[in-house]
């Protein structure tokens, strides 16, 4: 993985990252500026200078002024590309995980796609901005300082010069054995995440089953996992500062040794000296900034692979295809058959068809393949033989969006947002008018606790909907699938939290609500079996005809 792909990312804001790096060569000239002044004040208060004591300290306060207000304005640049760099690459990333096929998180910890979100796109945007483009002026930095050294005075500046390949040895080796590490600890902070998200999620069951103490505990051993790694990985990088100012002043010791015969003797100037000594505090900075970089490499190099891999998932073709105009909406399923990876044949060569206007009651064991016949109607999932047809044209032909547009689903795991109840119920249809609103939360049956709540419409619902019952939740999911007005509906299990008086009622009101649509009904309740035309049994990944509803028709 080459990190300079890294740069692509910053050519939006090449000018304000160019503006930056100006700045910080400038603040470059004035530190490497600093030690040559410095030596002449040095020289100048023992009297041997040429010039006078006050322009030199002037000249040397205002040289640290300005790299004082260079290091500010840099800064600033940095910090405020960084920033605005951050939220494009979460915003691509996240706007690609909403083109990603369903299937593709079902392979996925959701906590592994949060620290990519987080955690990897910081490392990515931090390293670009601080590292890569710090990167030139510490290397400057380094080069000139060692120049300047050798100019002065190659007899002393040797030993200087020769800590540097001792420095870039000391942290390459560093930062090899802390590749690995950094890699666990990555990982095993994703799995932390995921953990803690899951648990959260399904706290009311862990209390139910009285398993608060053991789920602490999983969570816990991850915790101490991401602990000792952070120790250890945190203990190379606290010894290697150290281990590399020990290096510097064992140079710097070195130099004022050989320097000593030569100082008493006359031979070597003390603002020489001074200047030999500055410039070799000026390579710490550098090469402390060198360390830092190679550290920080190993995590951008983690992290961008980790992003390019999403990035390299093909997101769904939402673009392409067939857009019907107009839909009967007939459903027929053409020697189908489907196993999901690493499990044996879901489906297996299914024919079946659903005639438009007409309502199909799907029943059978759990397991036996009713939700995977779903997911083939949305396109959730592609058949591994055979056609799902509608109208008689092939849904891979049809445009994806297009497709879904024509379809309501009330799923069996209801899922709602953490907003109002009005958010929720024009989800799939924002621009609907109050009136089918209304009409939609009646045939839902939702009207009556809706009235009773305080602020009605206006109540939010909490995440996923907690501040809600299950009948509650699954009359407002009912409700946004019929507000979307659409000739296809999907429902699953939708009475599943209805009392046997709500479930009477819904089926009462329901055949309006379904009249002229065409609905693939998952129930195993008799209430609901009422409104089928047709019902079909799933066994064994099989389709099984076990009789027809009112109307005495049904195709399987």
């Amino acid at each position: 993985m080459k990190l300079t792909r890294v740069l692509r990312f910053g050519i939006p804001y090449r000018v304000s990252l160019t503006v930056a790096l100006a700045f910080q060569l400038i603040e470059t000239g004035a530190a490497l500026s600093i030690p040559w002044v410095g030596g002449k004040l040095a020289g100048g208060l023992i009297g041997s200078g040429d010039f006078g004591i006050a322009p030199i300290a002037l000249a040397l306060i205002g040289l640290f002024a300005l790299r004082t207000a260079l290091r500010i304005a840099s800064g600033i640049a940095i910090m405020a590309t960084a920033e605005r760099i951050l939220a494009d690459l979460r915003t691509q990333l996240y706007t690609h995980f909403q083109s990603l096929p369903v299937r593709y998180f079902h392979n996925q910890r959701p906590g592994d796609q949060v620290a990519v979100l987080t955690r990897d796109v910081d490392n990515i945007a931090d390293y670009l901005t601080s590292s890569l483009i710090g990167l030139v002026p510490t290397v400057l930095t380094l080069i000139g300082a060692l120049f300047l050294m050798l100019r002065l005075d190659p007899a002393l500046a040797w030993p200087l010069a020769m800590a540097v390949p001792v420095f870039v040895l000391m942290t390459k080796l560093a930062y090899r054995r802390m590749r690995p590490l950094s890699r666990d600890l990555r990982e095993n902070y994703g799995a932390g995440v995921s953990l803690a998200e899951e648990n959260l999620a399904i706290l009311p069951a862990i209390k139910t089953f009285s398993q608060e103490a053991r789920e602490a505990a999983r969570y816990a051993h991850l915790v101490h996992r991401q602990r000792d790694l952070g120790i250890r990985v945190g203990r190379m990088l606290v010894t290697i500062g150290p281990a590399l100012r020990f290096v510097a002043a064992a140079a710097v010791i070195v130099v004022l040794w050989l320097s000593g015969d030569r100082l008493r003797s006359g031979d070597l100037p003390v603002a020489e000296l001074v200047s030999l000594l500055l410039y070799a505090g000026l390579l710490t900075e550098p090469i402390s900034g060198l360390a830092g970089f190679w550290g920080r490499t190993e995590g951008a190099r983690g992290a961008l692979e980790r992003f390019e891999s999403v990035l390299d998932e093909p997101a769904e073709d939402m673009i392409s295809g067939l857009q019907p105009d107009t839909i009967a909406g007939e459903i027929r399923f053409e020697d189908v058959s489907f196993a999901h990876s690493g499990r044996k044949g879901t489906l297996e060569k299914v024919n079946l068809t659903v005639p438009a206007g007409r309502v199909l009651a799907l029943t059978g064991e759990n397991g036996a393949g009713k939700s995977t016949l779903v997911d083939l109607i949305l396109r959730f999932n592609e058949p591994d033989a055979g056609r799902v047809l509608l109208d008689g044209t092939d849904l891979r032909d049809l445009n994806l969006a297009a497709l879904r547009g024509l379809i309501g689903v009330v799923p069996q795991q209801t899922l709602l947002f953490d907003g109002t109840l009005r958010d929720n119920i024009v989800f799939g249809r924002p621009d609907v008018s109050e009136a089918a609103l209304l009409r939609a939360i009646e045939l839902a049956r939702a009207e009556d606790f809706i009235r009773a709540l305080p602020d009605g419409l206006d109540t939010t619902v909490g995440s996923r909907g907690v501040r809600l019952s299950g009948g509650q939740r699954q009359r407002i999911a009912l409700a946004r699938a019929l507000v979307k007005d659409p000739p296809i509906l999907i429902l699953d299990e939708p009475t599943a939290m209805f009392d046997p008086e709500g479930e009477a009622a819904f089926v009462a009101s329901a055949r309006d609500a379904l009249a002229g649509r065409t609905v693939v009904l998952i129930t195993h309740r008799p209430a609901s079996l009422a409104l089928a035309d047709m019902t079909v049994r799933l066994a064994a990944g099989r389709i099984v005809p076990v009789g027809s509803g009112p109307t005495g028709e049904g195709t399987a």
